[in-house]
């Protein structure tokens, strides 16, 4: 299911009063999106040095700094338990992006921006290409939130809500939160915390990245409880799928 009754590939299906429903900048937005998202796929890029990345994340680049590992984990894991996220199952274009955002200053982060700005647009590269080559872990499930909650999360995700112009989240990012190429990244797995405190970022009007705009207008439909809820509900994927091994 699809907001307007679309999902990636497919055409509008529901009456033109349920679309009027959204502003027509929110369905302008969501159809040129998708167009986007048709042709987003692309391969990694060619020539990275996985394992200079490997080095690089693990054993860093400056002496008595910490690498990229103490954070976000050798198997790219992240530290859900604390809001720090997952980097495997992102691919290597989209975590470069946010690389050298940080490292431009595009992007603003107290932890990140100093550890991006060390490495060479090359390092970066490398060290993005190690991270978005590595499989996905296998992940603890962090909260117990009431099905209800996880009810209402799965509802906006999938399906958003017509009501306040919310177009669901897996028009871009999947169904099933697993991201679309290196346009939308994926969500499925990633942390409650995590996901929460970007939503709330873009709630408040804060400028992310350059890309975001799409995101603050998104996040500005949601209510905190909507906010908890969604992130509830994609930190739960991860799990489903491990169970269903």
């Amino acid at each position: 299911m699809a907001v307007l009754g679309f999902s990636l590939g497919s055409t509008w299906t529901r009456s033109d009063t349920l679309s009027r429903r959204f502003s027509g900048a929110a369905r302008l937005a969501a159809v040129a999106l998708l167009g986007i998202t048709r042709a987003a796929a692309q391969a990694p890029a060619a020539g990275v040095d996985i394992a200079a990345g490997r080095a690089i994340a693990i054993d860093g680049v400056a002496p008595g700094r910490a690498a990229c590992a103490a954070c976000h984990m050798p198997d790219g894991a992240g530290r859900p338990e604390v809001g720090i996220p997952r980097l495997a199952g992102l691919t290597a274009a989209y975590i470069l992006d946010q690389l050298t955002f940080f490292a431009e200053g595009n992007r603003s982060n107290p932890a990140m921006q100093p550890f991006a700005k060390m490495l060479t647009a090359e390092q970066r590269r490398q060290v993005a290409g190690y991270f978005g080559s590595l499989p996905v872990p296998a992940e603890r499930y962090l909260t117990s939130p009431r099905k209800s909650v996880l009810k209402n999360g799965k509802r906006l995700f999938e399906d958003g809500d017509f009501r306040i112009g919310l177009l669901g989240c897996a028009n871009c990012h999947g169904q099933g939160g697993q991201g679309v190429g290196n346009f939308a990244p994926r969500l499925s797995g990633q942390s409650t915390a995590y996901i929460a405190e970007q939503l709330h970022g873009w709630k408040a009007g804060g400028l992310r990245d350059p890309k975001d705009a799409f995101m603050r207008a998104e996040a500005s439909h949601l209510s905190d409880g909507d906010i908890a809820s969604v992130a509830a509900f994609l930190e739960s994927l991860q799990e489903a799928k491990e169970a269903q091994r």
